[in-house]
């Protein structure tokens, strides 16, 4: 992969996980009215993607294989677009 395209992809992971940390964080409302409405699985699906979405626009490249594969756009993107679909759409 090119350097540009790598800086590319991790930028754009940093923006979706910011846009995402800003929405539960400081909206919360957005994601359920009150406690008992909340969808606690697609949220830890949105928060796992969320995180892993950190990890690869940080930077961090795991030196073990399948580690590596978890923190990669790959995994990253596809969980959090299907918690955002599953919790807002």
């Amino acid at each position: 992969m090119s350097k540009a395209v790598s800086l590319f992809s991790r930028c754009l992971s940093i923006v979706a996980a910011l846009a995402v940390t800003v929405v539960v964080v400081c909206f919360p409302r957005l994601v359920a009215i009150d406690m008992h409405a909340v969808p606690h699985g697609w949220l830890v699906c949105l928060l796992l993607g969320m995180s892993f979405c950190y990890v690869h626009g940080f930077g961090f490249i795991p030196e073990n294989k399948t580690l590596r594969i978890v923190f990669s756009p790959l995994v990253a993107w596809p969980l959090l677009a299907l918690g955002v679909v599953m919790i807002f759409v």
